[in-house]
């Protein structure tokens, strides 16, 4: 094992993501030390560059989607050994709490996060507690199995078990981006039929070979395409993946009464709301964060049987953080960057 390895340190906001040569972490009671083969970039990485999302402590390193294989066991740790193939969930809770004991682990009141208050996968080497380790099936490639723990868990969380999506239902996504790409084949694989809008073309057309109909927005009116989508009823289901005033003012604008808009994207510090429309025709209103461990034991199972195809944009390697992490702002992406090992 060496004693040193490379990692992305944030040891001040405002600066920039850049490697660093830090100690390989060793495992404490009930954790894993893992050898990371890919990790995955998220616009969160680059929140939490800025401070709009606190680290605790710093210096920290970030990154919170990850996939490789385990080499070392802490004391305490049964039923997984060095060698197996794994993924991390993000959350790391308490498992007494109200909402851990009812399942709702995304809630829970004393969660520590993966790449958040807990150093990350954006390393060489990452610890992670062994009750977040999920399997990966050798089907399963470590780039795709990267992004399983937030591109496509939290868009499954979102969609099944916020959204309740169903069989026959109308369903807008609102930025078919890194999550968005996802949040389409999750809701067609439950039945639904979906608009999806970008002003990007070569993002729709991925939408489109999903099965989504698209609507460019730079060209398009999206209040004319849904009426038209669902012969003038409106959406039962909006997920917004952009999260700002504009976003939140047309994903309420074309929803039947009755439907639901999922907040996911966090752009604006505030969001607006036409009251009178709100609360006459009973819209509701969803925020919708990250998922649980049982989501990504879901969206593993969909992926391994080919339900569900993790969607990469670009590949990096870790060294080049700088130059992935100015691909990602440049928004020119169809999926999800990953950063990956030599």
């Amino acid at each position: 094992m060496p004693e040193l390895m490379r990692a992305v340190v944030i040891s001040r906001y405002g600066a920039s993501l850049e490697p660093r040569h830090c100690p390989v972490p060793r495992p404490g009671f009930g954790e894993v030390l893992i050898h990371v083969h890919a990790s995955g970039l998220c616009s969160t990485d680059l929140h939490l560059l800025s401070g709009r999302q606190p680290l605790g402590d710093l210096p920290r390193i970030v990154g919170h989607e990850l996939a490789g294989e385990i080499v070392a066991l802490g004391e305490g740790v049964a039923h997984w050994r060095p060698g197996d193939r794994v993924t991390a969930a993000i959350d790391v809770t308490c498992g007494h709490c109200r909402h851990c004991r009812t399942g709702e682990t995304q809630r829970c009141l004393a969660m520590r996060r993966i790449g958040f208050e807990i150093d990350g996968g954006h390393a060489d080497y990452v610890t992670v507690p062994a009750a977040n380790l999920v399997a990966v099936p050798e089907e399963i490639s470590y780039p795709a199995a990267a992004i399983l723990p937030d591109a496509i868990a939290c868009m499954y969380h979102s969609l099944i078990h916020q959204g309740k999506v169903g069989l026959g239902q109308h369903v807008l996504i609102l930025g078919v981006g890194g999550l968005g790409i996802h949040g389409v084949q999750i809701a067609r694989s439950a039945g639904a039929d979906v608009l999806a809008t970008s002003r990007r073309p070569e993002r729709l057309a991925l939408a489109e070979r999903h099965g989504a109909v698209g609507v460019d927005t730079s060209r398009q009116s999206l209040e004319a395409e849904a009426a038209t989508f669902t012969q003038g009823e409106g959406v039962d289901l909006v997920v917004d993946n952009i999260g700002t005033r504009e976003s939140v003012r047309q994903g309420l604008s074309v929803l039947r009464p009755g439907g639901k808009l999922l907040v996911v994207g966090y752009l604006d510090e505030t969001l607006e709301i036409p009251s009178m429309r709100f609360f006459k025709s009973e819209l509701e209103i969803i925020g919708c964060r990250g998922s649980t461990k049982q989501d990504l034991i879901d969206v593993v199972r969909l992926v391994g049987t080919g339900q569900l195809t993790p969607v990469i944009g670009a590949y990096y390697p870790l060294d080049q953080i700088q130059a992935a992490a100015a691909r990602l702002e440049s928004g020119d992406l169809v999926g999800r960057i990953v950063l990956t090992r030599s």
